[in-house]
């Protein structure tokens, strides 16, 4: 029997998804997790055994990913290499077509039995979307009603005004750096914060931001005005991205200040979190990419794996 590693790059669309770790409560009939789906469509090789998935990034219910990684050991019966990654790739992909999964992967890599999806990344990206409506609504469900555009549903944050984008220059040089981000950490199912909370950012940056479609297909867009919001660092604490664009749009909208920033910095606490901020919500957050040292591959080659034809 012989076993490889592979290193899946897989892009999805949360909405429908309950996040990427597999629930208990699913079973062969109900696969609502990305990765529970993956491990299914991984049977459909016919490996002798398929290990646990590790995936690099565990990103929660309703939030994206353009591209996130996983990397999973496969065994056959034999020598040598059992499956090509490019058969891993299309394999997978004929399978979450066929039950109109929202999941694609992008290429399958061969990888040293030694390399680990999580520990060996070296930076994560995410990007927030949301957008500022003309005027503030009644409730928040209002917002949706009078202001969503349909193609953006699930994809974007809609927020109220005022927005004062030129407020957050200073917050996001503020919270780049190394820092103990106890303030911006959510509990856990298992009622806890992680022991260690010191992160480094690598950057922030607030920039004006598109829409999904051509504004001009829906009306709705000309009520809009888009930001991105890009966060680039090694690792983050549970939600702590989520957190980190609550504060922003609190200091935009005059909520807060950058002293009440500075506060959750200076006093790192999972009870110093400030009640005036809101914790943004999923459906904006897209994971971009995560990036591994050339080095972690020296000992394996690259098959990109192209996707059958659509």
């Amino acid at each position: 029997m012989s076993m490889r590693r592979y290193l899946l790059h897989i892009g999805y669309c949360g909405s429908m998804l309950r996040g990427v770790q597999k629930q208990r409560e699913e079973h062969e009939a109900l696969f609502v997790s990305v990765g529970g789906l993956v491990e299914k469509g991984l049977k459909r090789l016919r490996p002798e055994s398929i290990e646990q998935l590790y995936f690099s990034s565990r990103t929660d219910t309703g939030v994206h990913a353009v591209c996130n990684t996983a990397h999973v050991d496969l065994s056959c019966q034999g020598e040598g290499l059992c499956y090509e990654p490019s058969t891993v790739t299309n394999t997978l992909n004929r399978f979450f077509k066929k039950i109109n999964a929202e999941i694609r992967v992008h290429k399958t890599t061969l990888v040293p039995s030694t390399f680990h999806a999580r520990y060996d990344a070296v930076s994560r990206k995410y990007l927030y979307r949301l957008a500022v409506t003309p005027e503030p609504a009644s409730s928040a469900r209002a917002v949706l009603e009078q202001f969503m555009p349909v193609a953006e549903i699930g994809k974007l944050y809609l927020v109220r005004p005022p927005f004062d984008a030129e407020r957050l220059e200073s917050v996001c040089r503020l919270l780049e750096g190394v820092h103990d981000f106890a303030s911006f950490a959510n509990v856990q199912s298992k009622g806890s914060i992680p022991r260690e909370t010191l992160r480094e950012i690598k950057s922030i940056t607030v920039t004006p931001g598109q829409p999904l479609l051509d504004p001009t297909l829906d009306p709705l867009y000309s009520k809009l005005q888009f930001w991105d919001v890009t966060v680039h660092g090694k690792s983050f604490l549970y939600r702590q991205v989520r957190r980190t664009v609550g504060v922003l749009v609190g200091v935009a909208q005059r909520c807060l200040n950058l002293e009440d920033v500075q506060h959750l910095l200076d006093h790192p606490s999972q009870r110093n979190w400030n009640s005036k901020a809101t914790v943004a919500p999923p459906d904006g957050l897209f994971l971009l990419d995560v990036e591994y040292p050339p080095h972690v591959f020296a000992e394996e080659g690259d098959d990109s794996g192209q996707s059958p034809q659509e």
